[in-house]
Formats: C-alpha cells, structure tokens, sequence
C-alpha cells in the first residue's frame, strides 16, 4: 500500500528520479519505550520504516537500510539520509508523517544532488569556519 495519494505519487516519482546521485535512507531503532499517553500504543519505529520502504520504492535512486540502535543517534526512531551512502550527518528524528513527511522528502533532494543549493557566499563563509560545528534546524508546518 502506497504511502501517498495517487496524484501525489507520481508527483514525489517525478522529484526522486531527476537526483543526480543514489541517497540511502538508515532507519535507526532504539530500546523500546512505553508509548506516551495517548499514543494509542503505536509502534512509531515500524511505521517510521514503512514510511521509508514506501519512499524508497518510488524511485531506484533511493534504498534504505535497518540497524537497531547504531552509533550517533540521540534520540529514535530517526533516519540518517546517506548521499552516496555516506553518512554527513544529516538526521530526521521523529516519525514524518502528514505536512513532516515534506521535509524528509526535501533532505533526500538536496542530498541527492551534485551541487550546493547554498549560496556561493554561504559557501565561503563554511569553509572559512576554524573549527567543525552541528547544527540542529527544528522544521515545523506552522
């Protein structure tokens, strides 16, 4: 069963096939947690991995993985999106659903392309850093 409408599939089709490079999706897992009240006891690691399975089925550019409880994650369910399989840090924690789901879709975009969509004085401004920095962005529908 498709994750998205019909009309929306193969619009999401249409952005996945002009990457320019293959991204891998890695579905992280952690130690079980008691839902949270209200949560009507959903497992939001599974549903975060059948979102993935169904993004990645819309485009051959796009695979995905699974591994319980792998180094450099805070928090799970999260998905680390991999250009050419390299892991440059790039973290979705949380399960995307509705509106959320457009910024997982938007990471595997820009990881997917050759080229920076950043500025070129952005650019000069990165590589002029005197040390490595990690940034958390927050991305909220409202």
């Amino acid at each position: 069963m498709s994750i998205f409408q019909a009309d929306e599939e193969g619009r999401v089709r249409k952005l996945l096939d002009a990457l320019d490079r293959p991204v891998e999706l890695l579905v992280a897992h952690g130690p079980e947690e008691t839902p949270l009240p209200g949560a009507r006891d959903m497992d939001f690691g599974a549903e975060t991995e059948r979102i993935v399975t169904g993004l990645a089925a819309l485009s051959d550019n796009v695979t995905y993985r699974v591994e319980d409880e792998p180094e450099g994650f805070e928090r799970y369910p999260a998905i680390a999106v991999l250009p050419d399989g390299e892991d440059v840090g790039i973290r979705y924690y949380g399960l995307p659903w509705g509106y959320e789901l457009a910024s997982l879709i938007g990471s595997v975009l820009e990881a997917g392309k050759s080229e920076s969509s950043l500025a070129p004085e952005s650019l000069e401004r990165l590589a002029a850093l005197e040390r490595d920095l990690t940034i958390d962005v927050f991305v909220t529908p409202t």
